[in-house]
């Protein structure tokens, strides 16, 4: 009952945002959250040969009318001149070329081959020529950053409740009829929290992705409660379980401290902010943990698990309270994605130019080199894609690589002069080393370092 009444409650608001904020002209603010957050198994499922017609895309219709009835300025195409586009705007031309290119080999072959060349068109060319036409200023960038944050910390919260008590209320949104990856699985005793974002890797790279808009509302505010929602953001990733994000989430704030930061003075103020969240952090582990032998043991084992990454060699399953189950699968850690990279060798043998077709992963047809501890190694097929470059090398070959390697090469020269955008471009890369792409998110790194598209451009 409570599962129907959430779905209801939510899907009303819903309405009534999208109705308010359209009216408002304030669409922007609530549509890229949505982007970003809303799962696609939340909407409505036609035909197994479609797309899911998911809330979050029937939000791209309604924003792209939007963006023509608000528009700031016109796109004539009969004006452009090629000899003066400049030179990064044909990488990124090429990105959207070679992508296609790559899944049209194969649209007649698959049909998860059309449903993604459908997302390149639909979600993400469509998606930057509407932000152009809108051309949002600094200011509006801000609110949509602030409504990211937002959204991302009421999620954290969340994901943490979900993980602690098994309880996980997004389930309620699932009104579709087809099998949808929706990872619940648990580690060390808890459930790995995932929120909308149906994996608890997807989850933490969400955190690791949102941390570097937490950093910069904090340095244009300087306001406290961020330093909250920082500490939010590293106890909800050390709730999705993924290692890697945790690891991530200490790279990042050190290349923050290093790299982005200049002053010497803001550099003290930022080192002092950590030690009052890694204090605040601290203070709430030992307490929880003091009263709670299941969250002791989750807190200390997700410590020596990191630890084991480094080559220490703890028992994750030492200490583990009764019927907790241990840590659970992939001991091996690092390990299993380093191995992933052997599924680039056995594409290549196959087709290197085209791949095997987007979703490849799904039916079984990529294969990984596994070294079992009985010394027989083999060939063994794999569902699972958890590194970027694997998936789009194993899908779409060398087509789509060229394609995916164009658009970074843009990023890195419309960023070239701010170091906070080459410090995007260097977390979003980093995520990629823990799960597959993440779209919504690197659309929304390529909308904030797009000088030509946002009027009063550096963030």
């Amino acid at each position: 009952m409570f599962r129907i009444t959430f779905l209801w409650v939510f899907t009303l608001v819903l309405i009534i945002a999208n109705v308010y904020c359209f009216k408002k002209k304030k669409y922007l603010y609530l549509f890229i959250p949505c982007m970003l957050f809303l799962p696609d198994y939340y909407g409505l499922d036609f035909s197994e040969s479609l797309p899911i017609i998911s809330v979050s895309r029937i939000m791209f219709v309604i924003f792209y009318v939007y963006a023509i009835v608000n528009k700031k300025r016109d796109l004539h195409l009969r004006e452009i001149d090629l000899k003066r586009i400049p030179k990064e705007y044909m990488f990124l031309a090429g990105y959207f070329l070679f992508r296609i290119v790559s899944n049209l080999y194969y649209v007649t072959t698959y049909g998860q081959a059309v449903k993604t060349l459908l997302g390149i068109v639909f979600e993400q060319l469509f998606l930057l020529l509407a932000i152009y036409l809108l051309k949002p200023t600094k200011s509006e960038i801000d609110k949509v950053i602030k409504a990211i944050v937002a959204t991302a910390a009421v999620l954290f919260v969340v994901g943490i409740f979900e993980s602690v008590s098994g309880f996980r209320i997004f389930e309620s949104l699932i009104t579709v009829s087809r099998e949808i990856l929706d990872l619940n699985v648990m580690r060390l005793g808890l459930v790995r929290a995932t929120t909308t974002m149906n994996m608890p890797g997807f989850f933490g790279n969400m955190c690791v992705l949102v941390l570097p808009l937490i950093f910069y509302l904090y340095e244009e505010t300087k306001c406290s409660l961020y330093l909250l929602v920082s500490a939010l953001d590293v106890l909800a990733t050390i709730h999705s379980g993924a290692r890697s994000d945790m690891l991530f989430i200490l790279v990042i704030t050190v290349v923050y401290l290093l790299f982005v930061i200049k002053s010497s003075r803001r550099r003290l103020v930022f080192c002092r902010n950590m030690l009052i969240v890694t204090g605040v952090l601290l203070i709430y582990i030992i307490g929880v943990s003091a009263v709670s032998d299941d969250l002791r043991y989750y807190y200390v084992s997700n410590g020596k698990a990191v630890l084991n990454e480094f080559g220490f060699s703890f028992d994750l399953n030492e200490g583990a309270p009764e019927g907790s189950g241990g840590y659970g699968g992939n001991l091996n850690g690092s390990v299993s994605r380093t191995r992933q990279f052997t599924g680039m060798y056995y594409v290549a043998t196959i087709n290197p130019i085209f791949g095997l077709g987007s979703g490849a992963q799904i039916r079984g047809e990529v294969q990984y080199y596994w070294h079992f501890p009985t010394g027989k190694d083999a060939w063994v097929v794999s569902h699972t894609y958890d590194l970027g470059i694997v998936q789009i090398f194993c899908d779409e070959g060398l087509i789509g690589l060229v394609g995916i390697c164009f658009l970074f090469i843009y990023l890195i020269i419309e960023a070239r002069n701010n170091h906070f955008y080459l410090f995007l471009i260097f977390c979003y890369l980093l995520s990629t080393l823990n799960t597959a792409n993440m779209i919504p998110f690197l659309m929304l790194y390529v909308m904030l370092i797009s000088k030509k598209m946002i009027c009063e451009a550096n963030i």
